[in-house]
């Protein structure tokens, strides 16, 4: 899943989306309009579920420091 797109630009931009939305029907209304790449990959990597509104789709992009992988297989070299 993408690490450097804001749950808050995901939600923002998801707030013309209908909703209840599962996630196929989100990354397509991304596509659909446009958006930034950081974006469209996020939702392609949520789990697959029906979302309520684009916050709830939003929190689902968002990783804590604490899940963030670290050490030598964080690496995609």
């Amino acid at each position: 899943m993408e690490r450097d797109v804001n749950p808050i630009d995901v939600e923002k931009f998801l707030k013309e989306s209908r909703f209840p939305s599962s996630r196929d029907d989100l990354v397509r209304f991304a596509r659909d309009h446009h958006a930034p790449d950081n974006i469209l990959s996020a939702l392609k990597g949520i789990p697959d579920r029906r979302y309520k509104d684009p916050a709830d789709a939003a929190r689902e992009t968002f990783y804590s420091e604490d899940e963030l992988p670290r050490g030598l297989d964080s690496c995609d070299d």
